[in-house]
C-alpha cells in the first residue's frame, strides 16, 4: 500500500515539555503545542479551546468576571460580585497528558506533606522524583492534541494543498462554473464539522475526508522506570508499562483517529538519524532529565541506557527553591521571628496583585505548578546565566553547595544566605549601589541584567554575591547536589539504568556498559549532543574534555552538535521526517488492515 517514496506522513512528538506535529519530509515541526489539556476539552470534542495558550492568565478567570485592570495587577471579584476562588479541587481545569512530578512542602526537610505553616514548592528538587518522566497519564488529553494538530494542520481537509490556504467549492447557486472561496480559519475550516468518521461539511457540500496521512508516533524511548521492586519485577513492571502504553496509543491512532497506517518509534533513534549517524551515542538533555542511550545499527541498546533526573525542570525548582528559602527567612527577621499566616512562594505572572488567601487557593492547581515553571525558565535562560566553564580550575566547587556542611547535609539558612534580594538587603552599601544603577542612565541594559534579575511581582535579585545562579548550569556536572536526600553517586533505584550521576559519567557509564570493545570505540567517535536543555554556551567543549579524560586514552571522542537552535531542539522529530521520506521504510508501516487482523499486540512486537 505505502511502496512509493511521497506517502505525505503526519508526525507527532509528545513530551513532557511540549507537542510537535508536522508533516514528512519538512524540515521542522509546523505546530508546538503544550503538553496540559483544558479538563474540558477531555471530555467534550466540540470545545474550542483544548490547548492552553498562556500562563498569564487563569483559565477560571473566564468564567467568574475576573476582571483585568492592566498588565500588571488583577481584580479578584468578591463573592457577592460573582466572583472568589474555590478549592483548588474544583478549580483545577488544567490536565497534565504526562505524569507530573511531585511536589515538596516542608521547611529544610526532604518532605512531600502538606502543612500551612510550610514553604511550598512547586516541584521536587530531588532528581530521583524526575525518573518517571514519560509515563502517560491521561490518554484522553493525548488523543485531544493529535485532534488539536489535526485541525491547526488541516491533515482531513482536501483542499489544504491549495493556494492561499483556502478552500475551493463549487458554488450550487450558480449555474456557471465559477468557484467560491471559503477560508479557513485557525480553529478549523469555516462552516466545518469533523466527526470521528473524517467527514467534513463545507457549506451545503460535503465532501469525504478521510485521514490518508500514515501516523508516525514518537515514542519517549526510556527503557526502564523507578518501581520500589527488586531488579526482576522491575523489568516485569518496566516490560508491562511500555507495552500498555504502546497498545493504548496503536488504539487511539488506528481506533479513535482512524490512521490508515501507523509506527511508533523511540526518539534516540531518530535523534541518531537526524545527525546522518546508525551508530551512535545519543546525549539528551531535556526538561525531565538527562538521558544517554547507545544506538547499534539503528537499535537501542536498553541494559546499555543509562538516564538521571537533571534537566530543565529540576534546575528550574533549584531556583524556584533557593528564592523561596530565602524569601522565608526575610519574612521571620520582618516579623521578628513571629508567625505570621503568610507563606513564602515565588508569585507567577497571573497572581501578580491577588492577596495571600486568593492564591493560597490555587497555589496547589497545575496550572500555579505550570506558571511557577515558566517563570523560573525565564529566570534560567536570562542574560545572567552565562554557561559552563570550559574546564574545571582550582577554585571550581559546586553550584549552591556549602562546602562545609556538604558532609552532614545542606542546611536551608546557610543556603539563603548566598542569596541577596533588594529591599531586604542589610548591607547599606548594597542599597546604595542599586540606587547609583537606577539612576545611572549610561549603564546599558546588558549590565543590569546581569547584575539583577527582576521577579513577577517586582522583587529584585541581586546578583553580585549570588555568583550561584549565574552558573546554574553547572549542575549538570556537579557531583553534590543541593536540597537533595541522596547523593550523586548513590544508587537507590533497583534498575542499573537509572542513576543520579552527572552527565559526563553518565556517559562513561553507559559505555562501559558495551560489551563489544569495537561498538565502544565506534559510538566513542559518534557522541550527539541534542535536547533544548543542552543550548549551554561552552557545553560542547566541556562535555569533550570531561569525556575524553574518563575513557582510556585508545579511545578517541568526537562530540557531535550542531549549531542550530531549531535541528538540536528538535532532533527526534527531524529525524521522524526523514526516517518516514525513505522509499525503504515504507513497508514498515503497520496498516489498518494489519491492525485489524491481529491486534494492537503485533505492532508492539513489531515496532523497536
Amino acid at each position: 500500500m505505502y511502496c512509493g517514496d511521497e506517502t505525505g506522513s503526519f508526525i507527532g512528538e509528545l513530551t513532557s515539555s511540549s507537542c510537535r506535529f508536522g508533516y514528512g519530509g519538512d524540515d521542522c515541526p509546523k505546530s508546538v503545542l503544550s503538553s496540559f489539556m483544558y479538563r474540558d476539552g477531555t471530555t467534550s470534542s466540540t470545545a474550542n479551546n483544548v490547548i492552553p495558550t498562556t500562563t498569564h492568565h487563569h483559565p477560571y478567570y473566564k468564567r467568574n468576571k475576573y476582571l483585568q485592570k492592566d498588565s500588571h495587577s488583577i481584580h479578584v471579584a468578591s463573592e457577592e460580585e460573582g466572583g472568589g476562588i474555590p478549592s483548588a479541587a474544583t478549580t483545577d481545569d488544567i490536565v497534565p497528558i504526562f505524569q507530573t512530578y511531585p511536589r515538596h512542602v516542608g521547611n529544610n526537610k526532604h518532605t512531600t506533606t502538606t502543612s500551612s505553616s510550610s514553604c511550598f514548592f512547586s516541584s521536587s528538587t530531588d532528581p530521583w522524583d524526575y525518573m518517571n518522566n514519560g509515563i502517560i497519564e491521561n490518554f484522553d488529553a493525548w488523543e485531544n492534541v493529535w485532534e488539536k494538530a489535526f485541525q491547526q494542520l488541516h491533515v482531513r481537509s482536501l483542499y489544504k494543498h491549495t493556494k492561499g490556504g483556502t478552500t475551493m467549492v463549487t458554488s450550487s447557486s450558480s449555474s456557471s462554473s465559477k468557484l467560491k472561496r471559503t477560508p479557513i480559519h485557525s480553529s478549523g475550516l469555516a462552516s466545518a464539522t469533523v466527526s470521528p468518521s473524517s467527514s467534513i461539511s463545507i457549506g451545503n457540500t460535503t465532501q469525504e475526508g478521510e485521514i490518508i496521512h500514515p501516523i508516525l508516533a514518537i515514542d519517549h524511548g526510556h527503557t526502564h522506570f523507578q518501581s520500589t521492586g527488586d531488579s526482576n519485577q522491575n523489568n516485569l513492571y518496566n516490560e508491562s508499562l511500555m507495552r500498555k502504553q504502546k497498545v493504548h496509543m496503536l488504539e487511539i491512532l488506528h481506533e479513535s483517529l482512524c490512521a490508515p497506517a501507523t509506527f511508533i518509534a523511540p526518539s534516540p533513534m531518530l535523534a541518531s538519524f537526524a545527525n546522518g549517524r546508525q551508530t551512535s551515542l545519543v546525549v539528551d538533555i531535556g526538561a525531565g532529565g538527562t538521558r544517554v542511550t547507545p544506538i547499534v545499527d539503528g537499535l537501542i541498546l536498553q541494559q546499555a541506557q543509562r538516564r538521571n533526573g537533571r534537566g530543565g525542570d529540576w534546575m528550574c525548582a533549584i531556583q524556584e527553591r533557593v528564592a523561596v528559602e530565602y524569601m522565608r527567612k526575610k519574612m521571620a527577621k520582618d516579623t521578628n521571628g513571629m508567625q505570621s499566616g503568610e507563606d513564602a512562594m515565588v508569585v507567577p505572572r497571573y497572581a501578580v496583585g491577588m492577596g495571600f488567601k486568593d492564591l493560597e487557593k490555587v497555589r496547589n492547581s497545575v496550572f500555579h505548578k505550570v506558571a511557577v515553571r515558566d517563570c523560573m525558565y525565564e529566570m534560567r535562560t536570562a542574560p545572567h546565566v552565562g554557561g559552563v566553564a570550559v574546564y574545571r580550575d582550582d577554585e571550581w566547587t559546586d553550584p549552591f553547595v556549602v562546602q562545609d556542611e556538604s558532609a552532614t547535609g545542606i542546611d536551608g539558612d546557610a543556603m539563603s544566605e548566598k542569596m541577596d534580594v533588594d529591599g531586604h538587603d542589610d548591607d547599606k552599601s548594597n542599597a546604595t549601589d542599586e540606587m547609583d544603577d537606577s539612576d545611572d542612565e549610561d549603564v546599558s541594559y546588558e549590565i543590569k541584567s546581569k547584575r539583577y534579575y527582576t521577579l513577577p511581582d517586582g522583587t529584585r535579585v541581586n546578583l553580585k554575591k549570588n555568583k550561584d545562579l549565574c552558573r546554574l548550569d553547572e549542575l549538570l556536572f556537579a557531583s553534590e547536589l543541593p536540597y537533595s536526600s541522596n547523593g550523586s553517586s548513590c544508587s537507590c533505584s533497583s534498575a542499573d539504568t537509572l542513576s543520579n550521576l552527572p552527565i559526563h559519567e553518565l556517559i562513561k557509564d553507559s559505555l562501559m556498559a558495551v560489551s563489544d570493545a569495537d561498538v565502544r570505540k565506534e559510538l566513542c567517535g559518534n557522541i550527539i549532543l541534542t535536547g533544548a536543555a543542552s543550548l549551554v554556551p561552552n557545553i560542547e567543549q566541556r562535555l569533550s574534555l570531561e569525556v575524553q579524560y574518563l575513557v582510556p586514552g585508545m579511545y578517541k571522542c568526537k562530540l557531535i552538535a550542531t549549531r542550530n537552535t531549531t535541528e538540536r531542539r528538535f532532533a527526534s522529530w527531524i529525524g521522524g521526517s526523514v526516517l518516514t521520506s525513505l522509499g525503504s521504510f515504507q513497508q514498515l508501516w503497520l496498516s489498518k488492515k494489519e491492525y485489524e487482523e491481529y491486534g494492537p499486540t503485533l505492532g508492539s512486537q513489531r515496532f523497536p
